[in-house]
């Protein structure tokens, strides 16, 4: 049983690890950090009035390491989603309040 259980939690990570060199390679950095908070907020995510909010403490910088871009695009592309109501964010915290629309810019792969 722990065999297996440890053989499924490599597998997993070896996906995500695969995930994340695919996106670096192939999207536009406004689809990586979407894609980012998005697996975030599905592996942490906790229900608010607000939206949904990544339930730990995470800085821009982690984004950006994340994600292969920098602090600075981070940041102003944080700015942007909040300015536009897709998200929220504070000091080390980011609800997303339109999931949808943050799966569109996630999704949207014509966009260069």
């Amino acid at each position: 049983v722990f065999g297996a259980a440890t053989y499924r939690t490599v597998g997993t990570r070896l996906q995500e690890t695969q995930t994340r060199v695919v996106e670096i390679s192939t999207e536009q950095v406004e689809q990586r950090v979407a894609h980012a908070l998005l697996r975030l907020a599905n592996q942490t995510g906790r229900k608010t009035d607000s939206g949904i909010e990544i339930d730990f403490p995470i800085s821009r910088q982690d984004i950006a390491e994340m994600t292969g871009t920098t602090l600075h695009t981070v940041s102003r592309l944080l700015s942007k989603w909040e300015d536009n109501g897709i998200i929220v964010s504070g000091r080390q915290k980011v609800t997303v309040t339109d999931a949808h629309r943050l799966v569109v810019l996630a999704e949207n792969r014509d966009k260069r």
